[in-house]
């Protein structure tokens, strides 16, 4: 028994470090060793200390500023000034002096200025015509006009046409003030707030299914794109994944057409000019 100190007698006291090590092999000193450490629990700090880490917490202080203010951990400071808050004011000026810390103002101008250098190279290059390409065969697919952010490259549709409804208009199209603001008519008459919407009208009508448009869901103001009796409406989500409050409307619908009774029937973009993809979606059966 080398490792444990039962084999030296002499030795009354283990010593911490002694203790960690040996451990495995002698559990009866970790005994000793917790032992000790719960006795000199709060006796290296005084009570002084901290009050003193509470009132420098309460005037706005970080924890890693308390520690090189009192000289302590940054998990004393943590644990002494736990449930102490501290204003909305006090949080914006503790990341302020994180920031100029961090990246001055100077800093971040040259940072950006070599980055816009360095990664010139490895920039796509786009004309005029490859720009106005794209939204043609945006319209195509998916049959209106992209909003914004779907194309990710509004600075480069300004800096080449100086608006994005500029670089709409020279595409062909009429930029809309209000967004799905066009409407289009289908073959049996009904008025649809898209293109898409008008495909699936159509659809419906070559294969002599009646349906209605604008039917409510119970009590709300909320209506369905496509209604047909005695229990099936169809939707389109043409901006889902694109708008919040979109995404949200489509929770809130689905949660509806439950409470109706209704089988709901969800049609995306992608579904709508993929081959046979509609008609399986569309099976009433």
């Amino acid at each position: 028994m080398s490792g444990c100190r039962e084999s030296n007698p002499a030795i009354k006291t283990p010593s911490l470090a002694y203790c960690r090590y040996t451990t495995p092999r002698c559990p009866e000193w970790y005994n000793v060793y917790v032992e000790k450490a719960k006795k000199n629990n709060g006796i290296r700090h005084t009570s002084a200390l901290r009050e003193r880490a509470v009132i420098l917490r309460k005037a706005g202080k970080t924890h890693r500023e308390i520690r090189s203010d009192l000289g302590i951990s940054v998990g004393s400071a943590y644990l002494w000034t736990k449930g102490t808050v501290i204003s909305k004011e006090q949080k914006m000026a503790i990341e302020e002096r994180r920031n100029a810390n961090a990246f001055p103002i100077e800093r971040r101008q040259r940072l950006m200025e070599l980055a816009r250098v360095n990664l010139a190279r490895y920039r796509e290059k786009h004309t005029k015509e490859s720009l106005l390409e794209k939204l043609a065969d945006f319209y195509k697919k998916v049959g209106r006009i992209p909003l914004k952010r779907e194309f990710n490259m509004y600075n480069e549709y300004k800096r080449q046409f100086g608006s994005w409804n500029n670089a709409i208009r020279l595409a062909g199209f009429d930029p809309n003030p209000v967004l799905f603001a066009k409407k289009f008519v289908a073959k049996d008459g009904h008025k649809c707030d898209s293109f898409t919407e008008r495909i699936i009208d159509d659809w419906l009508h070559r294969r002599g299914i009646i349906h209605e448009r604008g039917v409510r869901y119970g009590k709300t103001k909320m209506t369905g794109d496509f209604f047909i009796a005695p229990n099936i409406v169809v939707e389109f989500f043409g901006l889902a994944g694109v708008q919040k409050k979109y995404d949200a409307m489509i929770k809130l619908k689905r949660k509806k057409a439950a409470e109706c009774g209704w089988r709901l029937i969800e049609i995306y973009p992608r579904d709508v000019f993929e081959k046979r993809k509609l008609g399986e979606l569309l099976r009433l059966a």
